[in-house]
């Protein structure tokens, strides 16, 4: 081969390797837009892993801590049913929160600052979709059950059954009533247990003060907790085996969760909740089932929120989310390793007079990783202050870091007031006002003076 033949064939060569690195990073880079961005809503799950045509069961327990759960390191054998669930056919999240007030948030994806909703005596307006209001958009038949006495909203669902103080096992049989009822449709169903709620295994308020409460009474509540949880363990594994025995289990999506967690003494109070962002409260269990899921029994360590189980659901059921939506879907998760840690958010706000005028008592809002949280408070006149906690070395959240950790302050508090300024933007007034009969069946249960 002569000289100038040479030269052209290497010149061919060199184009042709150069064509396909470019075809190589072009490839690259659409995928890692695609799937590994973890900052938007993801929509890129594989097919085969989604269900169109399932039902889905919307499972929350009032009060449930997940450090009281076998599944999640408990020592004492509370919940073997869940436990079994989350082992061998769901996906366990460790470390997933809630956005107060997380009945709202979680079922409209959207954090409290975004639609206005902070307090009991409020609700979510008919603007504000929610996935109720999408899913029976497509067809579904949609049902609430509960022993709360005061979770709105009645005019959502085709069928509403909120009975105050009924036991789980009221409950359940209403709720595997309606299931053979309507097994034939494609239904969205979300039942609410109460029975370890500190009213419903009879803790007295003067008891939630630590200066009120024996270290013997500690003991019995505490066990009277977990009996609680064992109880409503057997029901939610009562009504799986309803879904089997109808030979619809195969075909639905079941969610197990909370609204929020229970102060166990970590700040001096015993079987209380709400008022305060401490992981006592916003840590909550989460485990995911759906018939098409890879990896069953997988842990996932990534932080997750309530609000992600919307757009989850979406995702799973191929349905498109609405831009309201502010959580993400969580099957990138289920499908491959952890991709990234995050923040999770969480809000709470306390009211003294009309809330649109701004005449609230205190605000606080929480971000958290794995292992830092910071919590910011402003009160009425403008008083700010910020808490830092190492939750991996105080996970009580009893040492306050913030003039310590500088470095890790100054990070997480500019990440805060990245959020705080997108939620200004977001922001609604658009709050609808409860019904006489839900105002009384929440004073009741303590939420309303």
């Amino acid at each position: 081969m002569n000289k100038k033949k040479r030269k052209i064939k290497k010149k061919k060569l060199a184009v042709f390797l150069l064509a396909l690195v470019i075809i190589f990073l072009v490839i690259l880079f659409s995928q890692s837009g695609k799937n590994f961005d973890n900052r938007v809503s993801f929509d890129g799950a594989s097919e085969d892993y989604k269900c169109p045509d399932c039902n889905v069961i919307l499972i929350t327990v009032d009060a449930l801590r997940p450090d009281h759960l076998g599944c999640y390191g408990y020592e004492r054998n509370t919940s073997p049913n869940i436990d079994k669930f989350a082992k061998e056919e769901g996906i366990l999240f460790s470390q997933a929160s809630w956005t107060c007030p997380s009945i709202h948030s979680l079922i409209s994806s959207t954090y409290p600052s975004t639609t206005g909703v902070y307090l009991w005596d409020q609700s979510l307006s008919d603007l504000t979709p929610t996935l109720t209001q999408i899913l029976k958009k497509k067809g579904f038949y949609t049902g609430f059950i509960s022993a709360h006495g005061g979770l709105p909203d009645r005019n959502e669902f085709d069928t509403f059954e909120d009975v105050f103080d009924a036991k789980g096992e009221d409950i359940t049989k209403k709720t595997a009533l309606w299931i053979e009822k309507n097994q034939n449709k494609q239904f969205f169903l979300w039942v609410h247990y109460m029975d370890t709620h500190d009213r419903s295994i009879g803790v007295p308020i003067e008891k939630q003060f630590i200066e009120n409460i024996t270290p013997e009474e500690i003991k019995i509540y505490s066990s009277k907790y977990d009996e609680a949880i064992s109880y409503v363990d057997s029901q939610i594994a009562y009504l799986l085996e309803e879904l089997k025995d109808l030979m619809i289990y195969n075909n639905t999506i079941v969610i197990i969760t909370a609204d929020h967690g229970e102060e166990m003494g970590e700040h001096s109070m015993y079987f209380t909740h709400g008022g305060s962002l401490w992981d006592s409260l916003i840590r909550v269990p989460l485990i995911f089932y759906y018939p098409n899921a890879p990896h069953k029994g997988k842990v996932i360590l990534s932080q997750v929120q309530l609000i992600d189980i919307a757009p989850t659901v979406c995702d799973i059921l191929k349905i498109k989310k609405p831009k309201s939506f502010e959580g993400k879907s969580l099957l990138h998760l289920v499908e491959r390793e952890d991709i990234s840690f995050g923040y999770s958010f969480s809000e709470h706000q306390e009211n003294q007079g009309d809330l649109s005028t701004g005449d609230w008592i205190y605000t606080k809002i929480s971000i958290r990783s794995v292992e830092w949280k910071m919590i910011y408070y402003v009160d009425k006149q403008g008083g700010k202050e910020y808490q830092l906690y190492n939750l991996k070395n105080d996970p009580q959240e009893l040492n306050n870091l913030a003039d310590i950790e500088k470095g890790q302050f100054k990070l997480m508090k500019a990440e805060l007031e990245e959020w705080m300024s997108r939620a200004k933007e977001n922001i609604s007034s658009l709050i609808k006002p409860l019904d006489e009969e839900t105002k009384e069946e929440l004073r009741s249960l303590g939420y309303l003076q």
